[in-house]
């Protein structure tokens, strides 16, 4: 491959890697969720938990008990049933913002004071109401509040009760400056206090929940890290490096101090009807006992409605209860620094394997790189399947498909660069070819040239050129004393240069043949030794030379490395003349070419032929032979010279029918016609 493609298609890699790193970049959350949400929506996860169960203020609840909210009581009844079941932890993901508006005082003031005496007043506001009954639940019962994060509202910080997380968080953590939640009897009263959600992603879907929240000087834990350290019954979290311990495992973290782990959808089927356990309604105190439960309100008209990867509307609560059951059985989710690492990795030794194939020095290379395409999206499944980790094959990929495109795109310029300098090429050879064929037919006497020639003979001869022009060539001339010299040559080579060869060649052997005085040997040898002072050392040919006396008959030839001639008889058998034959001409100066002797009878005929009729091959690539070559010469006994040389031409080329012709194909026929012919 020459040296500026290389650059080219170097250039051109590089170039479509850049492209796919930036586009990888810009898209890089939007490409990580489409893979990550598909994973979690192919293989979602179990949504049966032997540890953690829901009990929800649902439809069948409110159609019962009315409209939400409900009177303090009624909750507090709600969770007192609960508590009697002895579960581990009770998660209240409901806001009590406001006191209760069944208060004592508010009944009072619904009355004035000469319909209401002062003492009757007095006694009334003695009386315990809803929000002390509610608080005295929770009190007792190992129960865990529910916070907010907010800009505007909620409660100062200074005015919160923090339960802790030790250690150094995450630089990036979320802060807050205020929080949302229940009344201060009952949000103080807790056993612990957690931040129920952060913010949902960019494209509105909560994929996951804080472990802790920095709020002020504080830490604030996040209410599925509460439940689950009570439930542990462990010493407070700590973050450590990579994530927040809690109990005897480390929940690994990302950047803004929250964790990810893998959902499932319908878990709202396995949550218990709030109207069931209140009115003790349930199957078994078992359900509850020694387990997780989490309350929540997830009626029609509820606001804690968010999207999640499984599921587009799933009800708050049941978030915080997979977050739950998630780290007490390590369902979470991880994104490892070496996972970020190996897809530049793979993204540099896909393009690199691009690179090397491209270049033609490894092609087989372009097989794992294709395979890569399905290898790595079936390596991230299995990942986060297997594992919970992360690894984002989109990276490498669009990385690799942005180069190979570019590598495709360069190779076909490349290629249609290469097509269009070789159709020029071509071109320019077969005008050279075409210039070369007719240098070569008129360099040769035609027919009615030859016609012309000699007494008592008949002369006649085909010249084809094949579409590689080569150096096939013929020629006749009469010498004194009533003889007629003729030669077959055969220049080695194709083209132009062959044809240019075969020009001297011709001028050459008829000069020295002119000027031979009949000497037949020394022409040859003369011949040689002109041709052997050219400076062109690869070029060389084989040539019959015959001198044929008209009167006698008696015919003298030398073979320089020929194809032998074909006598054929007066009635029409056809025969080889064997003869010793000697070099190519060219071969070595001062060669000692023989002469050899025939005596022709009238009516008999000399076949000369080149290579180009004995080599020609078939579709079956066989080749055309001697044998065919002397049955077509004895196919007409009574046919002219001129006749019998076209025959034999048109039999070879009825062989080759669906091919191309390698090489030039030469006949020349010579009839003795004896002493009564005339010319």
């Amino acid at each position: 491959m020459p040296a500026k493609s290389k650059r080219l298609i170097i250039a051109a890699v590089l170039i479509g890697a850049f492209i796919g790193l930036v586009v990888s970049l810009l898209g890089g959350e939007f490409q990580r969720r489409l893979v990550f949400d598909s994973w979690q929506d192919l293989a979602p996860r179990d949504s049966r938990s032997d540890d953690v169960v829901v009990v929800m203020i649902d439809d069948a609840s409110v159609a019962k008990k009315g409209q939400w909210p409900w009177r303090r009581t009624d909750v507090a009844a709600l969770i007192e049933n609960i508590a009697q079941t002895g579960p581990k932890v009770i998660g209240i993901d409901i806001y009590f913002t406001e006191p209760d508006r069944m208060r004592p005082e508010n009944f009072a003031d619904l009355y004035t004071e000469d319909a209401l005496d002062a003492a009757t007043r007095e006694k009334l506001l003695t009386l315990p109401y809803g929000d002390q009954y509610l608080a005295s639940v929770i009190e007792i019962a190992p129960t865990v509040m529910p916070w907010v994060t907010t800009d505007s509202g909620g409660r100062p910080l200074a005015d919160l009760t923090f339960d802790g997380v030790e250690g150094e968080p995450p630089k990036g953590i979320a802060t807050t400056k205020k929080m949302l939640t229940s009344i201060k009897l009952l949000d103080d009263i807790a056993f612990a206090r957690g931040v129920v959600k952060g913010p949902p992603d960019a494209d509105g879907i909560v994929r996951r929940v804080p472990l802790a929240v920095k709020a002020g000087d504080q830490m604030a834990a996040g209410f599925a890290v509460q439940i689950a350290n009570m439930a542990i019954g462990e010493d407070a979290p700590r973050w450590v490096d990579g994530g927040m311990k809690i109990g005897d495992r480390i929940v690994p973290t990302d950047a803004k101090g929250n964790f990810e782990f893998k959902m499932a959808p319908d878990w709202d089927e396995q949550a218990l009807s709030a109207i069931n356990v209140l009115e003790g309604d349930f199957v078994d105190v078992e359900e509850l006992q020694d387990k997780i439960v989490l309350v929540g309100f997830g009626a029609t008209g509820t606001t804690d409605i968010v999207a999640t990867p499984v599921e587009a509307e799933m009800q708050g609560t049941l978030i915080q209860a997979q977050a739950v059951d998630a780290i007490l059985n390590g369902h979470w989710l991880s994104r490892p620094v070496w996972a970020k690492a190996l897809e530049w990795a793979l993204a540099l030794g896909l393009v690199a394997m691009l690179l090397i194939a491209g270049l033609s020095i490894a092609k087989w290379l372009i097989v794992p790189v294709s395979a890569s395409v399905a290898v790595l999206p079936s390596a991230s499944y299995i990942a986060y399947d297997a594992g919970g980790i992360l690894f984002d094959p989109a990276r490498p990929l669009v990385i690799a498909v942005f180069a190979a495109t570019a590598l495709v795109a360069v190779r076909y310029a490349l290629a249609f660069r290469e097509l269009v300098e070789k159709r020029i090429v071509t071109a320019e050879q077969e005008k050279e070819n075409e210039s070369a064929r007719k240098l070569q037919l008129t360099m040769v006497p035609s027919a009615a040239r030859l016609a012309r020639l000699g007494t008592r003979t008949e002369i006649g001869a085909v010249l084809e050129p094949a579409k590689s022009v080569g150096g096939d060539f013929y020629d006749a001339m009469e010498l004194e004393g009533n003889r007629l010299a003729f030669l077959v040559g055969d220049v080695s080579g194709k083209g132009l240069r062959a044809a240019l060869f075969m020009a001297l060649s011709k001028s050459v052997s008829k000069n020295n043949l002119m000027r031979s005085s009949g000497d037949l040997e020394a022409a040859v040898r003369k011949v040689n030794a002109d041709l052997m002072a050219e400076e062109d050392e690869e070029m060389d040919l084989t040539m019959l030379v015959g001198i044929i006396d008209c009167s006698t008959g008696m015919v003298e030839m030398v073979n320089a490395g020929h194809e032998d001639p074909m006598l054929v008889r007066a009635d029409g058998s056809v025969e080889v003349v064997k003869m010793v034959g000697g070099l190519r001409l060219r071969t070595l100066d001062d060669f000692p070419y023989s002469v050899e002797t025939l005596q022709m009878k009238p009516g008999e005929s000399l076949v000369i032929i080149t290579d180009g009729a004995t080599d020609a091959m078939n579709v079956k690539q066989d080749r055309f032979g001697l044998d065919r070559v002397m049955k077509a010469i004895g196919d007409n006994t009574k046919a002219s010279a001129p006749e019998r040389a076209k025959h034999i031409a048109v039999k070879v080329r009825e062989f080759e029918r669906g091919m191309d012709p390698a090489d030039d194909l030469t006949i020349l026929t010579l009839r003795y016609l004896g002493a009564e012919a005339s010319n």
